[in-house]
């Protein structure tokens, strides 16, 4: 449930950020591409190598994600 209320924390402040301050948004990628640039690169070869099952992977995780957040509204 945690997981579920820091992402959709960091879904707000990013929309907010795209709305508001769309350069300071923009630095702050840039800042984090220069960090993850050669991590990144590598992830990147391995999706597109493989991108129908890393594609259903992801399918299968948001409807687990889902699923798990629909339970636990229920539940509580």
């Amino acid at each position: 449930m945690r997981f579920l209320i820091f992402s959709g924390i960091v879904a707000f402040l990013s929309g907010v950020l795209l709305l508001l301050m769309p350069e300071r948004l923009r630095s702050i990628e840039k800042k984090a591409n220069k960090l993850m640039n050669e991590f990144i690169s590598g992830i990147d070869y391995f999706i597109y190598k493989y991108n129908k099952g890393t594609g259903v992977c992801l399918l299968l995780s948001s409807a687990t994600l889902f699923f798990v957040a629909y339970y636990l509204y229920k539940m509580y």
